[in-house]
């Protein structure tokens, strides 16, 4: 089983390079195996909705693929629900329609239509009827999207594939959590950190190799942290690092979903967030340490369930 995954992660790595080296024939193969499907690829995200400030919240740039560049779609659907976490579950509100993007609204792109999906907390409130005392950090809104043809047909993560869903390049997941958060001071877990401990992941392997340094940035939004890193690098296949990123939320660290290791043995080794609803943590007043707990492999590739992994990471 070892062996075999090792020469599939290889074929993975240079897949991967050639993905990006010739991404027109990649989208042609796609539509290749579908018939008309719908894509809404994801180019920019910033999906924090900070606690007390109205200007900064979700937007979305995506690129609309169809069949005949974007001609076949009529328009965007937005929905919004809530999942009161810290309470458990028992405010949750269910998914509304939010708003609708229509063609003559969308954007020119170097050669795809573009739409820009925008929200913050005060329209999601309204929406969804809470008061402000109905949520706090650490909650979450999900924002889903929908694309719509012109005979009708609808592609959302209901009825997209896997490839499309977590793929690196196409990354068109339809579904966005948008977290409630606490401001984290800008000059606050950046810098140097090194790996200080770190579980067993897919096939039993480390997941990440302890005494590792990493430099931990913030891009993405207020909360966003992201640090590159090689995942199982014991399993010796020479895979390049990619990127873990993960937010701060009131003293929570939430893993991002649908994160690539890239590796894979068929449909691909993923991290996301710990299914138990774990999170790490952190001091806010003091960013020495780092805790996370997350899972590897969350699609069960490589015929293995999800691992749970705990690591820790301290500031140099």
């Amino acid at each position: 089983m070892k062996n075999t995954f090792l020469k599939l992660s290889l074929f993975s790595v240079a897949f991967l390079l050639f993905a990006c080296s010739d991404t027109d024939k990649l989208i042609d193969d796609v539509f290749d195996d579908t018939t008309s499907g719908g894509i809404l690829r994801t180019l920019e995200a910033s999906t924090d909705l900070p606690i007390g400030l109205t200007d900064t919240g979700v937007e979305l740039l995506l690129e609309i693929q169809d069949e005949e560049d974007g001609d076949l779609s009529d328009r965007i659907n937005v929905y919004a629900s809530f999942l009161h976490v810290t309470g458990g579950g028992t405010n949750d509100r269910d998914e509304a329609l939010l708003k609708t993007i229509t063609s003559d609204q969308f954007i020119l792109g170097e050669r795809l239509p573009r739409a820009l999906v925008q929200t913050n907390l005060p329209e999601l409130q309204a929406l969804l009827n809470l008061g402000d005392d109905d949520f706090t950090g650490g909650d979450r809104f999900v924002i889903r999207v929908e694309l719509v043809f012109k005979d009708g047909r609808r592609w959302s993560n209901d009825n997209a594939s896997q490839s499309v869903l977590g793929n690196a390049f196409f990354s068109s997941p339809f579904v966005y959590n948008a977290n409630v958060t606490c401001v984290v001071p800008e000059e606050s877990f950046i810098g140097s950190y090194t790996v200080t401990s770190a579980g067993a992941g897919v096939l039993g392997i480390q997941v990440w190799a302890e005494g590792t340094v990493v430099t931990m940035v913030a891009d993405g939004g207020p909360t966003r942290r992201s640090f590159d890193i090689v995942h199982i690098p014991d399993a010796g296949v020479g895979q390049p690092a990619t990127t873990f990123a993960f937010d701060l939320v009131c003293g929570n660290v939430n893993i991002a979903s649908n994160q690539s290791t890239g590796l894979q043995c068929s449909s691909g080794l993923f991290y996301g967030p710990a299914p138990s609803g774990e999170t790490g943590n952190y001091d806010a007043g003091n960013d020495s340490v780092i805790t996370f707990v997350f899972t590897d492999n969350s699609g069960s590739d490589c015929g293995e369930a999800p691992q749970n992994v705990t690591a820790t990471l301290t500031k140099n």
